[in-house]
């Protein structure tokens, strides 16, 4: 089968054959139709960030795909041949980019009606950070929340999903982004959006509930827009933030990383929204297998709106 592998640490993976995969028990053989790109897909091909996400070669990057069922291993029940699916995989090997990729029943979702292979794959990955960073680290309910909460990069991958399902759960959402975004992250469900590029922009702005940053903000930065009770909750934990967590205890405003835990009960969820018309999967950009590279290196500008997807033909 085809795959896009590396055989070093780098950003430049190439069409390799590798001998195809056989689903072993409680897992499902998918040949692959699109996956999406994420930033911890170009990060772990790097090597920059070891020990904490290293490769193992030769490594086939991503986590997020969609496709078609192509052979059931034992013990497996819920899913049949040619049914259309969609995972983020679970663990930290990668494996999705190539044609044929085992995923684990814990993971795997059926594709809801109506949405396509491109969506299905941009969904997993930064829609249950979203989903579980709002809900279970930010502690928004998901139905009759009254929380005021600001999004930071409500435009982006993670963000434009955000802002969709704290709008969907009740919340007021303020969006951060760009004045050429704004009237997207409006369409998506903010009521108000502030432009980072304009002088003083969080001048006059009252406290929120939840500051969700999913650009890695420095927490510092944005503690005097969390109310007394508050949280900050950052995507992109860096280091601050971990140093920041360990003083919650003096504060009355909690600062909590986001750390994402793939399943299928969550992704589910999604699932159930987007069939709603809840939400929607923004394509920033379409990349064929072999323009893997390009696709990482649009990721790394962090300029993209939504999700940036590679299709397998």
């Amino acid at each position: 089968m085809r795959a896009m592998t590396l055989d070093s640490y780098g950003l430049e993976p190439r069409v390799t054959e590798l001998p195809a995969p056989v689903a072993k028990e409680r897992e499902v053989l998918v040949r692959v139709h699109a996956t999406s790109v994420n930033p911890i897909d170009w990060k772990q091909a790097s090597g920059r960030y070891r020990p904490f996400l290293t490769a193992a070669f030769p490594f086939v990057p991503g986590y997020d795909l969609a496709g078609v069922v192509e052979a059931l291993g034992p013990g497996v029940t819920g899913f049949a041949v040619g049914q259309r699916v969609h995972t983020r995989l679970s663990g930290r090997a990668g494996g999705a980019n190539a044609e044929l990729v085992r995923a684990g029943l814990d993971v795997l979702r059926p594709m809801p009606e109506g949405m396509d292979f491109e969506q299905a794959a941009g969904l997993p990955l930064a829609g249950m950070t979203a989903l579980q960073g709002l809900r279970d680290v930010g502690g928004l309910p998901m139905t009759g929340a009254r929380q005021r909460v600001l999004i930071i990069g409500a435009s982006g991958g993670v963000g434009h999903l955000a802002v969709q399902l704290a709008a969907a759960a009740g919340a007021q959402v303020t969006g951060v982004c760009s004045a050429r975004n704004a009237e997207l992250v409006r369409r998506l469900g903010a009521s108000s959006v502030i432009d980072y590029g304009t002088p003083d922009a969080y001048a006059g702005v009252p406290p929120f509930d939840l500051v969700f940053d999913c650009v890695g903000s420095a927490p510092g930065a944005f503690l005097h827009l969390v109310a007394a009770g508050g949280r900050f909750a950052s995507c992109v934990p860096g280091p601050a933030v971990f140093v920041r967590r360990a003083l919650n205890v003096l504060s009355s405003k909690a600062v909590l990383p986001v750390l994402l835990s793939p399943n299928a009960k969550d992704l589910g969820t999604l699932d159930a929204l987007f069939a709603q018309e809840k939400l929607e999967v923004i394509i920033d950009g379409r990349f064929d297998a072999a323009q893997l590279a390009e696709a990482w290196k649009r990721s790394a500008t962090g300029r993209t709106v939504g999700k940036l997807v590679v299709t397998w033909r």
